[in-house]
């Protein structure tokens, strides 16, 4: 009884949707109106999987009988800081994370993770506005894993229902302040499906650049840029490696774009961009036109569609033939009321955002919020699928739920549970591998601003 006890007590080793103190701290750092440097939060957990992950064996050449490590207890502690600046032409934000984590099996598996975020946006002239954002990691996996969703994020943040419909492009912000909070979320990569891939180290950074022109009231023009890049990093400790190293990766693109609003409720837009991906397996240049649809359906949901069509055109490719010519699209859903949000995405596309694969890549994400007002008690729920195919050198399919609740014990102090469950299969250079964990989580949280209800 006591080792149950003590595995319930636990926090999960492998948690792909969000964390849920990491996830209270990102939101109560966007939402709060004070200026300069801060320290957002500081948790400590301790917690238990059905693996300690990841699996053993020499990059890109699994060792024969050689499986998943075994069952681990873990603990950590983790810090936030912050610094924001709002002004009427503009808004910065800056939030930095450590944390460090230990196993009691695998103790060499013990270290610091690192993450980086910034956010800003410019008015430079009546007309014009320009915005960036960038985030960087260096991680062990187990903590880069922890790190909460983009969706979730935007979820979570106590946004009207207009910004909440701007933040997943339908509509525009109500102000930069607002903007700035919900467009800065980070933008992580997807891990489900690649969690085979995954080494016990993960590096990865990413930046985006957008400048839009203000024809009229109702029609923007929209310049950006995007790159992005990861990579495993291989640590060593315990003998642990993954099963195959994710090569080196590189993502690039620039597009242009317009939006124009038919009425308050109903906006249309097209997009051309070009991307450019790079690794030792693939080097391709890809070529999207699309456009898109989006409506406030009511007064508490939203949708929009979109879809298109791409090109690729190949100068290497080491393994398989690709496809060079596919459909894609996609879409969002939004819903809100007092008391609840809901939020979803769909994405098909011809590569990987990092530069991973160029193939077809599909990705569904969700997420769930309740929370009333000057209730202790915030639940929160989540959801991930992605699948790479077609690329002619790997095929991967992974997706993870999770759910969890948090109580506020006192106006500066936090408690949180968390339940999450990962599948992840698919064959990597001809060699198949499966991946299935459970794993549960308990955090305590502190903040020096009293925490959001």
């Amino acid at each position: 009884m006591r080792n149950v006890l003590r595995y319930i007590f636990a926090a999960g080793l492998l948690v792909p949707a969000c964390s849920g103190q990491a996830l209270l701290d990102e939101v109560n750092f966007r939402n709060t109106q004070f200026g300069g440097i801060q320290l957002v939060g500081m948790s400590l957990y301790s917690g238990y999987s059905t693996s300690a992950y990841p699996q053993t064996g020499s990059a890109f050449t699994p060792s024969p009988g050689v499986g998943l490590l075994g069952a681990d207890v873990n603990y950590g502690a983790s810090a936030t800081l912050g610094w924001q600046r709002h002004r009427p032409k503009g808004d910065i934000s800056v939030r930095y994370r450590g944390a460090y984590g230990g196993m009691v099996r695998y103790s060499g598996l013990n270290a610091f993770s690192e993450s980086l975020s910034i956010s800003a946006s410019r008015r430079l002239a009546p007309k014009w506005t320009f915005t960036i954002s960038a985030t960087g990691q260096d991680t062990t996996l187990a903590e880069y894993l922890y790190e909460p969703s983009t969706l979730s994020v935007i979820s979570g943040v106590p946004a009207t229902f207009d910004d909440l419909a701007a933040a997943l492009s339908v509509g525009q912000y109500s102000n930069s302040q607002i903007a700035s909070m919900l467009t800065g979320a980070p933008v992580m990569m997807q891990t489900s499906g690649r969690s085979l891939l995954l080494g016990n180290r993960v590096l990865s950074y990413s930046a985006n650049a957008a400048l839009t022109y203000a024809l009229s009231s109702r029609l923007n023009v929209h310049f950006a840029s995007f790159a992005a890049a990861g990579k495993t990093r291989l640590g060593g400790q315990d003998g642990v490696a993954p099963t195959y190293e994710m090569p080196r990766s590189l993502g690039a693109n620039a597009g242009i774009g317009f939006s124009y609003s038919l009425s308050p409720r109903t906006e249309v837009g097209a997009n051309l961009d070009e991307n450019r991906t790079v690794n030792r397996l693939q080097s391709a240049y890809i070529s999207t036109a699309n456009a898109y649809l989006g409506r406030k359906m009511g007064l508490h949901w939203f949708l929009r569609v979109q879809g298109g069509g791409t090109y690729s055109d190949f100068a290497q490719t080491t393994v398989g033939s690709p496809k060079t010519r596919q459909t894609v699209g996609g879409g969002s859903l939004g819903y809100r009321t007092h008391t609840h949000t809901v939020t979803a995405t769909y994405d098909r596309s011809a590569m990987d955002t990092y530069g991973f694969a160029v193939g077809t890549v599909t990705t569904i994400s969700s997420a769930w919020n309740w929370h009333l007002p000057g209730s202790r008690w915030h639940t929160f729920a989540s959801f991930g699928e992605q699948q790479t195919r077609n690329t002619g050198f790997t095929s991967l399919s992974g997706w993870q739920t999770s759910a969890g609740i948090a109580t506020f014990l006192a106006p500066h102090a936090t408690l949180s549970a968390q339940y999450v469950y990962l599948n992840s299969t698919g064959s990597y250079l001809g060699t198949f591998e499966n991946l299935s964990i459970h794993s549960v989580r308990i955090s305590l949280g502190w903040a020096p601003q009293a925490a959001l209800r």
